[in-house]
């Protein structure tokens, strides 16, 4: 039950961090991007297959690589979680930026150490 209550205080903290994040990055930023879905606390997924992070402290937008390379990490780090392993549209559901599950049941993970989508199957 803990568990759960945790979970939805996580969701809840996650969109209003992701109203004022979106509502303040929208008023200087004239893109099309377009948002089809949220991952952890201030991330977006884009119809283009690019995953964005929020830095309220720095009150803008980076690609998930961009953020990880950032100096304000405390381990600054090259990334290629980009380009996704699979199109954006086949993604059901993407829990975290390296775990994502595909709309015909394939499970990836992304592997820091060595820096590349596998497809772990499933259970």
């Amino acid at each position: 039950m803990r568990f759960g209550r945790q979970r939805q205080v996580a969701a809840a903290l996650a969109i209003v961090l992701l109203a004022f994040g979106l509502g303040r990055a929208s008023a200087g930023n004239k893109s099309d991007t377009t948002i089809v879905g949220v991952f952890g606390v201030g991330g977006v997924i884009a119809s283009d297959g690019k995953l964005y992070q929020y830095l309220p402290d720095e009150k803008r937008w980076m690609t998930i690589d961009e953020a990880f390379k950032s100096t304000r990490n405390k381990t600054p780090r090259e990334t290629h979680i980009l380009p996704l392993p699979v199109p954006v549209e086949s993604i059901r559901e993407m829990e975290s930026w390296g775990f994502l599950i595909t709309k015909e049941g394939q499970v990836w993970q992304y592997d820091l150490e060595s820096n590349r989508w596998r497809d772990i199957g499933t259970p």
